[in-house]
């Protein structure tokens, strides 16, 4: 279950810094970490403890404070988060965005249709809405929970330390859980964490792997995107795209429903 932690890792990182104390020992180390991510799996934990002029118990009870098993673990296979170092240089990139943005807005306008309905009528009659995301996407929901959370439907979002978190371990079979997974590789580490969760399920992603689709009882598609070498707009703007579409039917349905 750890190898699944380490798609939060950077959330979890994130927030320590974010939220604790700057005198705090927990956001010295993972200032550091973050600090030297991109030579995370060189990094042993005898320079992480003299550079953070901790003890090495204190590097190892901070792996395991944020999901992991030992120090070993936390550092090895972080290859997703090359997501963050890509950089395609264009010429006239504030053209290029757009184009991608409109190509993007028309790819998504031809996909999304009556799962909208289907996806809505869900969330109205789900208890609660929890979002297990990569932490690559974690932000990209926040706006939406926000949203929902004022107009009386209670959204979670879990993005990192998956193994160990309450909400996930207190899921109810009235919950929905929604899997965001542009590419599809998320989908395939969490698969069998996923099969341990007993809730009603959905997963937005362009993957097209029917078996694995099969797992969930709704499928929010992507439409073709193919297989980008780089960052591009789904991975950003186009989750938001999604979901706002998604809050506008629901306000829709709710004011109708209270009339």
């Amino acid at each position: 279950m750890n190898e699944l932690n380490k798609y939060g890792l950077l959330n979890s990182l994130l927030g320590i810094i974010n939220n604790y104390d700057e005198d705090d020992s927990r956001v010295i180390i993972a200032k550091y970490f973050l600090t030297h991510f991109d030579r995370l799996d060189e990094i042993n934990i005898y320079d992480a403890a003299d550079e953070c002029f901790v003890t090495r118990t204190s590097i190892r009870r901070f792996a395991k404070f944020i999901g992991f098993d030992n120090f070993r673990h936390l550092k090895k296979d972080h290859e997703q988060y090359d997501y963050y170092l890509q950089f395609d240089e264009k010429d006239n990139y504030p053209g290029y965005l757009a184009d991608q943005i409109i190509q993007m807005a028309d790819n998504l306008r031809n996909v999304v249709g009556t799962e909208i309905d289907q996806i809505v009528k869900t969330i109205m009659g789900s208890r609660e809405i929890i979002f297990l995301v990569s932490d690559i996407y974690g932000a990209r929901c926040l706006e939406f929970q926000k949203e929902m959370i004022f107009s009386g439907k209670m959204v979670r979002i879990v993005s990192y330390n998956y193994s160990e978190n309450k909400v996930l371990k207190n899921i109810n079979p009235d919950d929905l859980i929604i899997v965001i997974s542009v590419l599809g590789s998320f989908t395939y580490q969490i698969n069998d964490f996923i099969n341990t969760l007993h809730c009603k399920k959905a997963i937005m992603t362009s993957m097209e792997d029917d078996d694995m689709l099969g797992k969930y009882d709704l499928v929010l598609p992507m439409g073709e995107i193919g297989h980008p070498s780089s960052k591009t707009v789904y991975h950003t703007l186009a989750i938001e795209y999604y979901l706002d579409v998604v809050y506008h039917e629901y306000q829709k349905q709710v004011r109708k429903k209270g009339t």
